[in-house]
Formats: structure tokens, sequence, C-alpha cells
């Protein structure tokens, strides 16, 4: 028997697709976007066997798909296709700023030696225990790169998550295995020496 949240995923997604079917598009994607929302607590408080969360990891992707396509078409239909625009005043004087400050132009030079360029082979699997951490670290890293549709508006991701415990209890481990998971983002590798102001010294 489905969860809780599960079930109310699976109404709101059927309801949209009757919308959808209707022609009724912004309520389909409000609907669809509710629906995902839903899948993502359920598979993180729900669900327990692998199979069953893959089929919910599917069900999303496939929602999650028509949501973007509806929420193009319902851009171009208002006219009101996204545009960048450049501010090239703001930049000039961003850069101007930056070739000033030598301090912060050799921490930018330190934190870029700091990059990670051989990736890690790590997989979420190889570690034991530490459910709780892989979880927050999933749906802090990993959601956001591999489902971005659900982070917009309002809603937004944690963007810190600190790791403590003494040497040996696989903090680093799990960092590698967030790089690896994490596909083409950029990891770096930086200690307390690299971050510390020029006022309480140069080093640890």
């Amino acid at each position: 028997m489905p969860g809780y949240m599960l079930q109310k995923g699976i109404d709101l997604v059927t309801r949209g697709v009757d919308e959808d079917e209707e022609h009724n598009y912004e309520d389909a994607l409000r609907l669809y976007e509710h629906g995902v929302d839903c899948f993502t607590y359920a598979v993180k408080y729900e669900t327990r066997s692998n199979e069953e969360k893959e089929n919910i990891h599917n069900m999303c992707l496939t929602y999650m798909d028509r949501a973007k396509k509806l929420k193009e078409y319902l851009q171009w239909a208002k006219g009101n296709k996204p545009v960048k625009v450049h501010n090239k005043g703001s930049n000039r004087k961003n850069s101007d700023s930056i070739s000033k400050d030598s301090e912060r132009k050799k921490l930018q030079e330190q934190l870029t030696g700091a990059i990670v360029m051989e990736k890690p082979n790590v997989r979420w699997e190889d570690i034991a225990g530490l459910k709780g951490a892989k979880e927050a670290l999933k749906e802090a890293v990993i959601l956001p790169i591999k489902f971005p549709q659900l982070f917009t508006g309002q809603r937004k991701p944690w963007r810190r998550i600190l790791l403590f415990g003494p040497p040996g209890t696989g903090k680093s481990y799990i960092a590698k295995a967030v790089a690896t998971e994490a596909g083409t983002s950029t990891f770096f590798s930086v200690s307390s020496s690299d971050l510390v102001s020029k006022w309480l010294g140069e080093s640890e």
C-alpha cells in the first residue's frame, strides 16, 4: 500500500494529465510540479526498497519532462521568453575592483589550485552507514542537478552542509562520493589555511 505522500503525488499527476488533455496547461503544470514534490518527499521518507525508489524516480522524470515542455510552451505563448541581460558596465566595474585588490586575486589563485582535476570514483554504495548524511547530501546536491525544475521561485536547495566528527569517520570519503555522483560539477579541496585572512596570519 503506497504511503500518504506517494498516493497524494499519484492523485495530483493524474489530475494533471486530465487537465493536460483538456488543454488547461497552466493547471496541468501546477499539478505536475506539486505531484513531483510529493514524489520527492516519498522517496526520502516513505520508501525503503531500491526498486520502489527507482520507480518513483522514473515517474518524477516523466512528469518533470512534461512540466518543462508545458512551461516552455506557456512562456512562448505569452511572449515572455526569458532573456539574459548582460550589464557590461557592472562587469567592467567588478573587473576593475578585482584587478586592484591583490589579496582577493591571491585568494582566487589559491582556490583555482584547489580544484580537483581528477574525478573520484567513489559511489554511495561504497560507503557503509552514514545514511542520514547521504540522504541530506543527495537532497542538497544531487537532486538540484538532476531535477533543476523542482528548485524554482521560492523553492531553493540547501546551500551549506557541515560534516563534522573525529578523523576516520568517513567525511572525506563521502565528499568524494558527492563529487562522483555530481557528474560535471566542480569539486574543490580547500584547507582552512587557504582561506585565512592576512590580518590573522598567512597559515594556520
